[in-house]
């Protein structure tokens, strides 16, 4: 027997060409034995993986409970961190308003420098600079606008 190409076989190349809208041809197969094991519900006897399992967890239990004070330590040292952090960014914050306020009250911008002292004053209310420029840049207002005059009276 001679070559027959690209290593088919003679079930595959001595197949004729089926006729129009008839059932396509299977080829050749074999037939997959089918499991007809049966299985029965029983008590197992190993009791070996039920005291490691116990072993396991009181294992866990003691880990974690050594590792909470040091998660403790943790959460407060983060906490302090982002208390300076806020009171950091607060300061800058305020220091930017009060000198970029006090720049346009010197420019005579005194709605904006206001503005800007009112930001200021919601940080820091404590501030006596603060509350004297505040207090000069309303009266300016009121006096000379005609607004805010509430505001003046308020913080007086």
């Amino acid at each position: 027997m001679g070559y027959m190409g690209l290593g088919m076989q003679k079930w595959i190349y001595g197949m004729r060409p089926r006729q129009p809208f008839s059932m396509q041809r299977k080829g050749s197969f074999t037939a997959v034995p089918t499991y007809s094991r049966k299985f029965k519900l029983q008590y197992s006897n190993n009791e070996g993986s039920y005291n490691f399992g116990i072993i396991l967890f009181f294992v866990m239990v003691l880990v974690i409970a050594l590792s909470i004070p040091h998660w403790i330590e943790d959460s407060k040292l983060r906490h302090q961190n982002e208390i300076a952090w806020a009171i950091k960014k607060d300061n800058y914050a305020f220091n930017f308003l009060l000198k970029s306020g006090k720049s346009r009250l010197h420019k005579g911008r005194i709605s904006e420098a206001y503005s800007e002292f009112k930001l200021a004053y919601a940080i820091r209310p404590d501030n006596v600079e603060l509350k004297a420029l505040l207090s000069e840049t309303l009266e300016i207002l009121c006096l000379d606008y005609n607004v805010h005059c509430d505001d003046l009276h308020k913080l007086e």
